[in-house]
């Protein structure tokens, strides 16, 4: 359970960063070249981002690849 937790806050993380730069899903689906299905699900934590995919997202939001996707625990 302690992982699950750990797993679900870069997917918060994202969330809010998106919400904040009011950038929906299919915005960002198509910067990434994906589908926002896919999307989706990575966002929900049922799929992983790719080295690429990260790399984009940290640029996009301004912030650092620990600022999202590492656990401050």
């Amino acid at each position: 359970m302690k992982n699950t937790k750990r797993e679900l806050k870069p997917i918060a993380k994202l969330k809010g960063l998106r919400a904040e730069k009011m950038i929906t899903q299919c915005d960002i689906a198509g910067i990434l070249g994906i589908s926002t299905a896919t999307y989706n699900r990575k966002e929900k934590g049922l799929g992983r981002f790719d080295a690429n995919e990260i790399a984009i997202l940290v640029e996009l939001f301004g912030v650092k690849f620990e600022d999202i996707f590492l656990s401050q625990c």
